[in-house]
């Protein structure tokens, strides 16, 4: 299961290990910096090979959360209501997918090309 550094909590790794599930959640720092008996416990889960899958695995879907909002407008509601964010969520997650599937399948990446380019001009 991984997770950012907010589910860093040692409930949470309890609860996984409790569940069979290895812990992939990323470490705060000060888990890691300490000095006292509990440090060897952390080190060895950031050597655990699960653990470095799983952060491999996290940094893939970040990227598609980060594309819907920073490409396709999830990170603002355009709408008021559970229901009609829902109904956003739902069309940003077709048009992200549907990228992808164009991409898979013809091997053209979909960019935005409406951006304005800077260009140098040699002097």
């Amino acid at each position: 299961m991984a997770g950012d550094r907010g589910y860093d909590d040692g409930e949470n790794h309890a609860y996984l290990e409790a569940q069979g599930m290895h812990s992939a959640l990323r470490l705060n720092a000060y888990r890691t910096e300490k000095k006292d008996a509990h440090k060897r416990l952390w080190l060895k889960l950031m050597s655990d090979p699960f653990y470095e899958a799983g952060l491999k695995v996290r940094g893939r879907i970040e990227r598609v959360f980060g594309e819907g909002k920073g490409g396709h407008g999830l990170g603002r509601c355009r709408y008021l209501g559970l229901a009609r964010y829902g109904v956003q969520a739902y069309l940003t997650a077709i048009v992200i997918n549907l990228k992808q599937m164009v991409r898979q399948l013809t091997g053209v990446a979909l960019k935005d090309d409406t951006k304005p380019k800077l260009k140098l001009q040699a002097a």
